[in-house]
């Protein structure tokens, strides 16, 4: 049994996007296929993070979208904001004709993930998160230097300048940066794909092919800083995820703590299934996307989530030691 990889140009929300789709070849019997999955990249990947684990995943379909400002879709002047981007993924879920997939996110992808559950948790079967706290954990442990998690991210506030960020990294001494912040972030030397983190870097050529991916972050940080905009999120926060939850993470994450992120089930108001791999870094699914493609069997074969009784039991414990 073998895939193929084909390229779709998809209308969705009002923009052309980019969907790379791997579909099985040859299959007779096509009730027992795997539930599809939509996957969705982190900065500043793009589809080409996911085609690892598309080649060694013959058995499923696997939906991979340029998600809005990335090369190979549009670079629209606005809508980078968390409610606009998470429409783009309604969207693409209607123009595609998927029905209920499992939602898979890493990075930027994982965050949109969870907050696309909490607003639309009866569009998806299950949702993967990657090495991604939730949003309001994450947010949270920022403002508490839990864990020094404030530290660990030094790009954020930097990023807050407009014009110059872009400009840079796509500069070659910038693309060469970028490479290094893949490279140097692996959990074990020599265990990434350079070929593919370099065809990624590649599709940086000017800085307007960079602007997208750095305006998500302002875009969250005004959403953050505005009082409207923040309290809407946080009245979607008060909306728990309905569906089964795994997070997926790579133990050597240097920038995204572990420990923070494994209080994200309080935030989320559902359990969920803790899935460490060790000694893998930030980038999973291009260090190991083998051992992503087992868990994501694990999901396609049900198994069960962590007991919700036991969860439940210990909420409130949780909580109060968070909110303190």
């Amino acid at each position: 049994m073998a895939n193929r990889i084909e390229h779709r140009s998809v209308e969705a929300n009002g923009i052309n996007f980019h969907v790379a789709v791997s579909e099985p070849t040859g299959r007779r019997n096509r009730a027992q296929a795997p539930p599809p999955v939509l996957c969705l990249h982190g900065f500043p990947e793009g589809w080409m993070s996911w085609r690892l684990l598309m080649e060694l995943m013959p058995e499923a379909t696997l939906y991979a979208p340029d998600l809005r400002g990335y090369p190979g879709s549009d670079y629209p002047r606005r809508g980078y904001d968390v409610f606009t981007l998470t429409d783009d993924i309604k969207a693409l879920i209607e123009a595609l004709d998927i029905e209920r997939p499992i939602l898979l996110g890493h990075d930027w992808g994982g965050a949109l993930g969870w907050i696309f559950a909490h607003r639309y948790s009866r569009l998806i079967r299950q949702l993967v998160v990657v090495n991604c706290p939730h949003p309001k954990t994450l947010l949270r442990a920022v403002l508490r230097f839990e864990d020094f998690q404030t530290l660990r991210i030094p790009w954020v506030p930097a990023f807050q300048v407009p014009f110059v960020p872009e400009y840079l990294l796509t500069t070659t001494v910038g693309r060469k940066l970028l490479e290094l912040s893949f490279t140097l972030r692996e959990g074990l030397d020599g265990k990434m794909d350079r070929s593919v983190v370099q065809d990624i870097v590649a599709r940086f050529d000017h800085a307007r092919d960079m602007r997208g991916a750095i305006t998500y972050y302002r875009a969250l940080v005004r959403t953050l800083l505005l009082p409207w905009r923040r309290a809407r999120l946080e009245a979607l926060y008060r909306h728990p995820i309905t569906v089964p939850t795994t997070l997926v993470w790579g133990m050597k994450d240097e920038a995204l703590s572990a420990n923070v992120a494994q209080k994200s089930d309080v935030d989320a108001g559902c359990p969920v299934d803790w899935r460490p791999l060790e000694g893998v870094g930030h980038f999973v699914d291009l260090e190991a996307p083998d051992l992503l493609a087992d868990e994501l069997r694990r999901v396609f074969a049900g198994s069960e989530m962590p007991d919700t009784k036991s969860w439940f039991e210990s909420l409130d414990r949780v909580r109060d030691e968070v909110l303190a």
